[in-house]
């Protein structure tokens, strides 16, 4: 009974951010009220790559920030954010407020490819909600509840070591496929940062204080990543490994770092599985 209120509650609090704002976003986030209830197999729970296409100056790119923090709230580590600064409203200025480049080559490549039409829009787990897999943000609650309910296709364990001195960034991902599927799929392996201070068009004024969360960094193996394994296929109950070395660029605060990594098929580029996991 507990729970049913606390989704309520976490619901009805969505609702009221869905009206523009520019209230800072910032970690951390409250305890989850329904993360692992839904799409559970077992101790695999089925975890959910939502995809924020931004830039700083895009006025109402922080309302969308703010849903995507609430599904957060209530779906705690079963969801994983990336938040993507690409296209005409992540284009930096040569002076003023909004020097910052948060592209990278990744982000721009995945933007150009879904071609995504306006910001901000998104996607969930690269898959056709309503008949598009572009999304806006009124969408993404719906969109996300109906992946988090699906059963687990694969598990994904991420182990990262870092020595501050060098700071190279050495990650495991331990990847299991826990259904027969057909097809070949690869692993992304991404690296985010949160928690960076920088302005921020607002629907109001420029935030000068704003927090961007979920950033984008870069990738440690491209924009498509690797094969899963040796060779992509789903083998069940084989434990497929892929290693990565990572140089973290000066000036990236590595305790607001984490791995995201996720399962996608290559034919559809529909994600099946998703992990994040801290340096």
């Amino acid at each position: 009974m507990m729970k049913k209120i606390f989704k309520i509650l976490a619901l009805l609090f969505l609702s009221a951010l869905i009206i523009p704002s520019c209230d800072i976003v910032k970690e951390p986030y409250l305890v989850p009220v329904k993360g692992g209830n839904g799409g559970n197999t077992g101790d695999n729970i089925r975890k959910v790559l939502l995809e924020d296409y931004t830039g700083q100056k895009c006025p109402n790119c922080p309302a969308a920030a703010e849903v995507a923090h609430s599904l957060k709230t209530i779906y705690g580590d079963q969801l994983v954010i990336l938040t993507v600064h690409a296209g005409f409203y992540a284009t930096p200025d040569a002076s003023g407020e909004f020097t910052a480049d948060f592209r990278t080559p990744e982000g721009t490549e995945l933007n150009t490819f879904f071609e995504f039409p306006a910001y901000p829009m998104g996607m969930i787990d690269r898959t056709d909600y309503s008949g598009s897999r572009i999304l806006l943000k009124d969408s993404w609650e719906a969109a996300v509840e109906i992946q988090a309910a699906l059963d687990p296709q694969a598990s994904i364990t991420i182990t990262n070591t870092y020595s501050a001195g060098t700071r190279q960034l050495d990650c495991k991902l331990e990847s299991e496929f826990l259904l027969a599927m057909e097809g070949t799929f690869n692993i992304c392996a991404f690296i985010t940062e949160s928690d960076i201070i920088s302005p921020q068009q607002t629907a109001q004024a420029i935030d000068m204080t704003y927090v961007h969360n979920h950033v984008l960094r870069g990738s440690m193996n491209g924009t498509w990543g690797d094969m899963v394994g040796e060779d992509g296929q789903a083998v069940i109950g084989t434990t497929l490994t892929n290693n990565y070395s990572y140089i973290i660029p000066e000036g990236w605060n590595t305790a607001n770092c984490t791995v995201v990594a996720f399962i996608y098929n290559t034919a559809t580029n529909e994600v099946v599985q998703a992990e994040e996991k801290a340096f």
